[in-house]
């Protein structure tokens, strides 16, 4: 669980992003608890416009934030009170706040303040390509929102967003079909028209 002081250092950054027009949303461990399981998270994740996040870094350091631009091909982050906000302008699976994600992310009430949350889909679609050794925590959260949307996706938008991620998608559909409490929350439909994409193997000849 975030304890108060962690949602009053959250809530100034992103007042702060409102205040100077940076467009942002929520993504990351916070946004696993919206649609999926609650597990311990020490930071907040915002996705931001590529082109906007540089000024998204001086509105925090105007706010008081100790600032970083920890890695110029994705990452930039903000420190205050010993609490951490990342800036991300391209997370994994190639994922960045285009018009079209926007569109589909949320407003939920958190810690007090309006938040506009990434969608569940594209929440999915990050933690599927965040998946390795070392963050095998990344697929429980992946099968969490499945699990705690309940299989209530806008399936056309997923398989639409994961048509340049096929392999990786349907091996994570593949593994939730398999889980018992995901089973029934993945249609066949969907695992069928993304093997549609699919490009045809060559024959073997046997």
């Amino acid at each position: 669980m975030i304890d108060l002081p962690a949602w009053e250092v959250f809530n100034k950054a992103a007042e702060q992003l409102s205040q100077s027009k940076i467009d942002f949303a929520l993504c990351g461990g916070i946004a696993v608890q919206v649609y999926g399981r609650t597990r311990e998270t020490t930071d907040i994740d915002f996705l931001v416009c590529e082109t906007g996040v540089e000024d998204a870094l001086i509105a925090l350091e105007k706010a008081g934030f100790e600032i970083s631009r920890t890695d110029p091909k994705w990452l930039f982050q903000g420190f205050k009170n010993g609490v951490k906000v990342d800036l991300i302008f391209e997370a994994m699976g190639g994922i960045q706040l285009t018009p079209e994600v926007r569109a589909h992310t949320k407003e939920i009430e958190l810690g007090g303040y309006i938040y506009r949350v990434i969608s569940p889909e594209d929440l999915i679609i990050m933690k599927a390509h965040s998946l390795n050794e070392e963050r095998a925590k990344d697929l429980f959260d992946a099968l969490s929102v499945i699990r705690g949307t309940e299989g209530g996706l806008d399936w056309d938008y997923f398989i639409e967003r994961s048509r340049s991620r096929l392999k990786r998608m349907l091996a994570l559909l593949f593994f939730a079909q398999s889980d018992q409490q995901t089973a029934t929350h993945v249609p066949d439909w969907v695992i069928h028209s993304l093997i549609a994409y699919l490009p045809s193997l060559p024959s073997s000849g046997h």
